[in-house]
């Protein structure tokens, strides 16, 4: 019984050939992502230097709350039952009888509205003085105070959100006379405020001092301004990074001020004192010293840090890891490939037929066999004998010959 032939009509594709396609696929999407990375971290459409893709990675929402005379600013709604981390900004003032107040809690559970960290910066006085020891700082215990005004009668001038067509919430407050405004800007996203001081980042509250007209009592003093910085951990006071930090597990807040302010219209020294206690302290103030001013500005910061939520993001991936295994795997596979092409196929067993074995073209002429009978030999012919005798020589040899005669 014959076998039947077995027939492929089928389409077939190996392996070889879908490891290619699959990882070609890869490395494709790969390369296209590096680009994509590459330009978005580039790319500002709204020219405040920070990349596109850098500001849609750090901003968060942000609610607006009043309540009497507080405003408040949080990440998250209130009453919310969600189990997350955020924080809870506050500035305040009570009329004419309280300073302003600013007030960030930091919570590990928004649930809860209990922060795990509390930091709150109070806006106590203005002093003049003279400077004894010509340092540049105002020190409490030696130098002279020639008067002190309570910061006590600040009121809430205005109120709002955008800024110059920006996305940033802001608030002012003043004295009664004018002399001391305070202007608070904070926003969900980085915000660029060109006239106000610059780039406002994501958890951060800027804040904008002027000083407008002020009066010395004498000639010759300087003008220092007071603030009172409490937390609910310890501070560390900074003369060096012109800091005040506080922090507790991953919260952290820093208060942070420079040491230059603009005085008259121009660029000057600003020295700050700190405290100088050993002890940590979680309580502790600051005196901003801006010299001989009549009319200045000045712009510390507020900023602080949270743990970030984990989210995913496709930009996430290590893609140019992924786009060298692929390119790698390509590389192995094509060579496997060809030499699978180049291999000849093994001959199923079976009747083996012998071709003749060709060495020349002339193996393949017949050379006739003599028969056997008489053999002539060609007369020789020898100088000095004549043909005759040469003749004489002929024999006969008989048709047949036995075999012992061959």
């Amino acid at each position: 019984m014959s076998k039947e032939k077995f027939v492929r009509d089928k389409p077939h594709v190996n392996i070889g050939t879908i490891a290619l396609i699959i990882f070609g696929i890869i490395s494709t999407v790969s390369l296209g992502m590096m680009i994509y990375i590459d330009i978005m971290e580039e790319r500002d459409s709204d020219g405040d230097s920070i990349p596109d893709l850098a500001e849609g990675n750090s901003g968060h929402p942000l609610f607006f709350d009043t309540s009497n005379d507080t405003l408040s600013f949080r990440t998250y709604e209130t009453g919310t039952s969600n189990h997350e981390v955020g924080h809870n900004l506050d500035i305040s003032h009570d009329g004419l009888s309280s300073h302003v107040n600013v007030q960030l809690g930091l919570l590990d559970d928004v649930s809860t509205a209990t922060p795990i960290l509390d930091f709150n910066i109070k806006y106590d006085s203005l002093i003049e003085f003279f400077d004894d020891n010509s340092n540049g700082f105002f020190d409490p215990a030696t130098d002279t105070i020639i008067g002190k005004t309570t910061l006590d009668n600040m009121l809430r001038s205005g109120f709002g959100f955008g800024v110059e067509g920006e996305p940033a919430y802001y608030s002012s407050y003043s004295t009664l006379d004018g002399v001391l405004k305070v202007d608070f800007y904070t926003a969900k996203e980085h915000v660029l405020l060109a006239r106000q001081g610059g780039l406002l980042s994501p958890f951060e509250l800027k804040s904008s001092i002027t000083i407008t007209e002020y009066t010395p009592i004498t000639g010759g003093t300087h003008l220092a301004l007071n603030l009172s910085l409490s937390s609910s951990h310890n501070i560390s006071f900074s003369g060096t990074t012109l800091s005040a930090i506080s922090s507790t597990g991953n919260f952290e807040v820093e208060y942070e001020w420079y040491d230059w302010a603009i005085i008259g219209g121009v660029e000057k020294k600003a020295n700050t004192t700190v405290p100088s206690s050993p002890i940590p302290l979680n309580i502790g103030s600051i005196y901003i010293n801006f010299g001989e001013v009549i009319n200045g500005t000045y712009d510390p910061k507020l900023h602080w840090q949270i743990p970030r939520p984990n989210s995913f993001s496709i930009t996430d991936l290590p893609w140019s890891y992924i786009a060298i295994a692929s390119i790698g795997i390509i590389a192995i596979v094509i060579p496997v490939k060809k030499k699978s092409k180049d291999h000849v196929p093994r001959k199923r067993p079976g009747r083996v037929t012998y071709q003749p074995i060709t060495t020349s073209a002339e193996s393949t002429d017949k050379v006739p066999r003599k028969k056997p009978g008489r053999v002539k030999y060609q007369p020789i012919t020898i100088s000095g004998k004549s043909a005759e005798t040469t003749s004489e020589s002929e024999k006969r040899i008989p048709d047949t010959l036995h075999h012992r005669d061959r």
